[in-house]
């Protein structure tokens, strides 16, 4: 069991978890610290220092799902320590934070040239300002030509056209079938040719 002692001599598992009873309130808040621990628990299998598999161990220790624990720590993997420093003052959903993270520093959150430290008096000021770099980074979108808009249509209708006529070719029709087909094809054929003729190039 000895492989399973984690290298870091401050962390000790019987005294986190005992600070982590209510640990279902991550969910909603949580520190950096109590995520890295999580992280190392889970990376270095110490729930088995108590005999437990690791979805065990976040249901009956933790009070949580397996699968929001390892959630929890993919975020902090790919979104970084400041994504859990600012949520435990303001929520931010991690699609906005990939938007603003370039603004969050060890010391705050970075907008218009001042720092707003993440502490809960600022929660107010902090959302405002998430708001704005969040539409700052929304790139207006681009207006589409009306006649694109046409051209998409039209073409999507016409492909789906000839794939029913070709379809209706593959059928095995009788004479009086064969005729309509014929028919239908030539009128298109000659509205088609009359909007090219009309079109002058």
């Amino acid at each position: 069991m000895s492989e399973l002692i984690t290298d870091n001599p401050s962390f000790d598992l019987g005294a986190w978890l005992g600070r982590r009873q209510a640990f279902r309130l991550i969910a909603a808040r949580c520190s950096v610290a109590d995520i890295e621990c999580l992280a190392e628990i889970f990376e270095k299998k110490l729930y088995r220092l108590l005999g437990m598999t690791w979805e065990r161990f976040c249901i009956e220790c933790l009070g949580i799902t397996r699968a929001w624990a390892e959630s929890l720590i993919r975020r902090l993997k790919q979104l970084g320590p400041g994504y859990f420093k600012l949520n435990s003052v303001i929520r931010i959903n991690p699609a906005d934070y990939r938007l603003i993270s370039g603004a969050v520093t060890d010391e705050g959150l970075s907008y218009r040239g001042e720092i707003i430290p993440l502490e809960p008096e600022r929660a107010t000021e902090l959302a405002q300002a998430l708001e704005a770099l969040r539409n700052e980074r929304i790139p207006e979108p681009e207006p589409v030509d009306s006649s694109e808009r046409a051209f998409t249509k039209a073409e999507k209708h016409l492909q789906a056209v000839l794939a029913e006529f070709e379809r209706l070719q593959a059928m095995n029709l009788d004479e009086n079938g064969r005729l309509r087909l014929v028919v239908a094809v030539e009128a298109g054929r000659d509205h088609l040719d009359r909007i090219r003729l009309s079109t002058a190039l």
